[in-house]
């Protein structure tokens, strides 16, 4: 039963961590994260109270199919309620985090539920079943809402409650899609079927994120710059944060790990600012604006001290990674030199075809001392 608890627990966290590795901009926080997998459980069992009962009265099957979604979404959602109205709710990507933590929270908890009413040897198959099916469409569910309230297709609305609303239908009817599917008859494909079903969710929810990160790097492009607090060089950088693994390979090869790390920690910074000052610009909460203030003057504290830390002469190395092809000389006439093909004869070419040694003729000067060497040590007596 220890494999079977193992496997029902760690791996719905692994899908947790996949969903938190896709947030490039890193503007969520663990603290929240372990609050909505906390709150999760919690959601398992409100549900449980209120669904269980119904069972003698409308059967199994309908609960499954008609109740327990809605009932299991409301509870789960709630947590987002709270988080929305947070400075820490950056964009739709922490709500696609934070709702799916919710989520596997809750699939964490209902798995333990039911792997307490089976053997040991059935146990193991009902939590791989579970690990890779239900566990997915729980998060994928809850993170449905989460993206919706942070502003996924229309940006954000006026109240989140709208979005709220919006969220609950979508994640309901795919949380009962997937119960109907369960209780079709596939033969030896039910297993097979209704995992593709709970994958397709998640690619659903990754093609949602990586949309709202191309969505806040446009945004982004307006809001960074030297009024923002972040250099030019920085901010192209940021344009460009899903490949900054590899364009900070040379800081690393240079001042090594730890100062590419800091490096890295200054540009996920710098975006973090922008995108805070963004909301703060867009936002008619309050208390939201408040808070947002307050959480701008910390990060933009930060940020100096991240700079000092990095210090004046890798910060100018860093800014000059990404240059700004429409005024640099010298990276207008690398791409030049790059893209252009090489000409048929040059002056390499051409000294290479001169130096080298050219194929014996009868009128060659070099050829006629060879043939005269030649003669002569065939006959040594001449």
């Amino acid at each position: 039963m220890l494999y079977s608890v193992l496997i029902a627990s760690a791996v719905p966290l692994v899908f947790l961590y996949i969903v938190h590795w896709l947030n490039f901009f890193e503007t969520h926080r663990p603290k929240l994260i372990f609050l909505a997998l906390a709150w999760g459980a919690v959601a398992s069992w409100l549900s449980y109270l209120v669904s269980h009962p119904l069972v003698p009265i409308l059967g199994r099957q309908f609960v499954s199919t008609h109740t327990a979604p809605i009932v299991e979404e409301i509870f789960k959602s709630l947590i987002l309620l709270y988080l929305v109205r947070r400075a820490d709710y950056t964009y739709m990507a922490d709500g696609a985090i934070y709702g799916f933590a919710a989520g596997i929270g809750f699939a964490v908890s209902e798995n333990m539920l039911y792997l307490s009413r089976v053997d040991v040897n059935t146990g193991l198959i009902v939590a791989i079943a579970r690990a890779f099916s239900s566990s997915v469409i729980h998060g994928c569910a809850t993170a449905m809402v989460g993206i919706v309230i942070g502003g996924f297709p229309l940006g954000r609305a006026s109240h989140p409650i709208v979005a709220l609303l919006i969220g609950w239908t979508a994640a309901v009817l795919y949380h009962m899609a997937y119960n109907r599917i369960t209780f079709m008859q596939f033969g030896q494909w039910t297993l097979f079927v209704i995992v593709g079903f709970a994958l397709f969710g998640l690619v659903l929810v990754g093609l949602a994120m990586s949309w709202g990160l191309r969505r806040e790097q446009k945004r982004l492009r307006r809001s960074l710059g030297m009024g923002a607090g972040v250099s030019m060089g920085e901010a192209r950088l940021v344009q460009r944060i899903e490949d900054l693994d590899d364009l900070l390979e040379p800081v690393g090869k240079r001042f090594g790990g730890d100062t590419r790390d800091s490096v890295a920690n200054v540009v996920l910074l710098g975006a973090q600012l922008g995108m805070k000052q963004d909301l703060l610009k867009r936002t008619k909460d309050a208390e939201l604006r408040s808070e947002l203030a307050t959480e701008i003057t910390a990060v933009k504290r930060e940020l100096k001290r991240c700079r000092r830390e990095v210090g004046v002469y890798v910060m100018s190395y860093v800014r000059s990674i990404v240059p700004h092809t429409a005024w640099s000389m010298w990276a207008r006439l690398e791409h030049a030199m790059a893209t252009s093909s090489a000409p048929a004869y040059n002056l390499w070419t051409m000294l290479d075809a001169r130096l080298s040694v050219a194929p014996p003729s009868a009128t060659s000067l070099w050829s006629k001392v060879e043939a005269a060497l030649a003669a002569q040590n065939r006959d040594p007596e001449r």
